[in-house]
């Protein structure tokens, strides 16, 4: 706008330049004015005398206007210069003021946090040690009342109060006595208790090694008319090769067949009062005669658990046919395998728990216990089922879990590869196998902790089975 009005005044001057032109020829040749126009020649000389000055000024302001504009391109072009190459940088200045600016406003944030919570604390400082104060007041206060006290206690001491505080003494004295007896005779009924559960365990264990005796009995005197029988069978065949007129009279097969059929009820009676499983027996550990289908058959019992598995020091092949892995093998007081037969009678209610014991190379101890624990007749392969995890060892179990089981003669496995061939020892094997206990015992034996993604290396296991609470 200054730029505007320099211009207009420029103009008006040049106007004024335009009409002094104007007048000075005319005074020029006018010649000598007459005396009544010497005012008007007076005027027009002043007024030329102004455009005079007027046109110096008009000069002076070209020059300054042309001077100006030289500044302003001059301050343009020092513009263009700095705001070409410098623009980025002075962005990034200022981002990094405003981060600055962020970041103290922050910090003052938390100057001011601090600060309130610094208040806070000296408030809570000084309630108290207002409190200390009034508590030391209290105690300054209580003190001499506690040294009146004592001192009436020794002065009843002295007057004879102190035989009523003996007969407290003596009577709380008499009532823990009598405490000490109710316990003295609780005691003694719990041992009387435990000693007739040892008497029964004991009648137990007498009662079923009675049993015992009487089925080995009933055993040889099978035996002995079995091979009998089999000698007359013999005799037959032979006699009826040499002469096929003579034969075996009737009446003796008939009464050596009386003989038999007595001891055979003998034995199934015998054998029927044999329990099902260990879950019945309370005698002490050890090895005990169950019963529960087809032929009785010994096994470890303890806390009223069946022995399935145990390994400890490779004493025993595992590396079986698939035959002996269904009948068992091994013994019950070492290492021992069951029988996928007896498992499945044994579990045939769906009413069975399963729990692994097991020590690492290291003398760690990990255990795996599960709720349910089912195993399938020989017509769906002896297929495990297990269910309810609970342990330390992580649930390996569940890779391997609705699996088929597999000898070195049976792969049922879904591998591409042998598992059973090449870990030599049957088992329920998967894409191999997360726990193999029935392996080669000098290879080790492996169960997989999932939780911190290692391999377990079992020195001893021991499987056994129980019957779950409320199960009939």
């Amino acid at each position: 706008m200054c730029f505007s009005l320099m211009q207009v005044k420029a103009k008006q001057i040049a106007d004024m330049n335009l009409e002094n032109e104007i007048l000075e020829p005319f005074e020029n040749r006018a010649g000598p004015l007459k005396p009544e126009r010497n005012h008007k020649y007076r005027h027009n000389k002043m007024v030329h005398a102004q455009i005079s000055r007027l046109a110096h000024s008009q000069d002076q302001l070209d020059e300054f206007q042309q001077s100006l504009q030289t500044q302003i391109l001059d301050v343009q072009r020092r513009m263009d210069r700095f705001e070409e190459p410098n623009w980025n940088l002075l962005s990034a200045k200022v981002e990094f003021l405003e981060l600055e600016t962020k970041v103290l406003d922050d910090h003052l944030k938390n100057v001011t946090q601090k600060i309130s919570d610094f208040d806070k604390v000296h408030a809570s400082i000084l309630e108290l040690r207002e409190d200390v104060e009034s508590i030391e007041n209290k105690a300054d206060k209580t003190i001499p009342e506690f040294r009146k006290e004592i001192s009436k206690i020794g002065r009843q001491f002295c007057s004879g109060i102190f035989n009523y505080n003996v007969t407290i003494l003596n009577a709380a004295s008499s009532y823990f006595k009598e405490d000490q007896e109710n316990l003295r005779q609780s005691v003694k009924a719990i041992a009387v208790s435990v000693s007739n559960a040892i008497d029964r365990a004991e009648m137990d264990r007498l009662v079923i090694k009675k049993i015992n005796e009487s089925v080995e009995e009933l055993e040889a005197r099978s035996r002995q008319h079995f091979y009998r029988l089999n000698d007359h069978i013999l005799k037959s065949e032979a006699n009826h090769d040499i002469n096929q007129t003579e034969s075996i009279p009737l009446p003796e097969l008939m009464g050596e067949v009386k003989e038999l059929q007595p001891v055979e009820r003998e034995y199934e009676d015998l054998v029927n009062q044999l329990p099902r499983d260990c879950s019945s027996i309370s005698g002490p550990a050890g090895v005990y005669l169950i019963h529960p289908g087809q032929a009785p058959f010994d096994t470890w019992c303890v806390n009223g658990s069946t022995l399935i598995q145990r390994r400890y020091n490779g004493s025993v092949e595992f590396n079986r046919k698939f035959s002996e892995y269904v009948h068992g093998f091994g013994d019950p007081s070492s290492e021992y395998w069951l029988g996928l037969e007896s498992m499945h009678r044994l579990t045939a209610d769906n009413c069975s728990s399963m729990r692994i014991d097991m020590s690492d190379i290291y003398g760690g101890f990990w255990y795996a216990e599960y709720e349910h624990f089912y195993i399938g007749s020989a017509d769906s392969g002896y297929t495990l089922e297990v269910g309810g995890f609970k342990g330390n060892a992580s649930d390996a179990f569940e890779y391997q879990n609705h699996m088929e089981f597999s000898a070195i003669d049976r792969d049922r496995d879904i591998s591409n590869t042998h598992c059973a061939g090449n870990y030599e020892g049957g088992w329920w094997f998967s894409h191999c196998q997360h726990v193999n206990i029935n392996g080669k015992y000098t290879l080790g034996l492996t169960w997989f902790d999932s939780v911190r993604n290692e391999w377990i290396a079992v020195a001893t296991s021991e499987m056994r089975m129980s019957r779950r609470p409320g199960c009939s």
